[in-house]
C-alpha cells in the first residue's frame, strides 16, 4: 500500500506515469462506472456516492489488478491492513478478480483529501467508502485499475 498525492509523483516510475496519463484524460467528467483506457489492462471505475457505515461495507482484495483510489473532491476514509494478515492466501478464491470479506483483523483507517491517492497492490485488503463519524461523507473519486502484469 502506498499513500501519496498527485503533485509528488515520479516521472521515472511506470505506475506513476500511468496515473498521470489517465488523470490527463479528464476523469472528473467520466460517467459513473467503468471506462476503458487501454482495454482490460488499464481502466477507470468512476465513483460518486455516499460513504457507508463500516457494518454496511466489505473489504476487498484483487488478484490481478492494482487499485489506485484517487480523490477528486471531498474526502474518503479507507480501511486497510498492513501486517502479514493483509495478504490473501493462495487458497483464496477470487471471483471476477475480487474477493470480499466483512471483517479484517487489526484493520486501520486513513482519510484521503482531494488530490491524494492510495495504491493497493494485488492481494492487499482494503475497505473503500467508509463513513466517518464526523465531516464529509460524500465520495467523489476515480479508481484506476492497472493489470499488475504490465508493470
Amino acid at each position: 500500500m502506498i499513500i501519496s498525492n498527485l503533485n509528488s509523483m515520479s516521472a521515472n516510475n511506470k505506475l506513476d506515469h500511468i496515473i498521470k496519463k489517465v488523470m490527463k484524460t479528464g476523469v472528473e467528467s467520466y460517467p459513473d462506472g467503468i471506462s476503458e483506457i487501454q482495454g482490460k489492462d488499464i481502466f477507470v471505475n468512476r465513483v460518486r456516492g455516499e460513504a457507508k457505515a463500516i457494518d454496511d461495507t466489505k473489504a476487498e482484495a484483487h488478484e490481478e489488478y492494482v487499485d489506485v483510489h484517487v480523490i477528486l473532491s471531498g474526502q474518503e476514509t479507507i480501511g486497510y491492513m498492513i501486517n502479514s494478515d493483509s495478504l490473501c492466501t493462495m487458497n483464496n478464491v477470487f471471483e471476477d478478480d475480487c474477493m470480499l470479506e466483512a471483517e479484517l483483523n487489526n484493520e486501520q483507517f486513513v482519510t484521503l483529501d482531494q488530490g491524494q491517492f492510495c495504491i493497493f497492490f494485488p492481494r492487499e485488503w482494503h475497505r473503500p467508502m467508509v463513513k466517518r463519524e464526523f465531516g464529509y461523507n460524500r465520495v467523489d473519486k476515480a479508481v484506476i485499475k492497472v493489470r499488475a502484469s504490465i508493470l
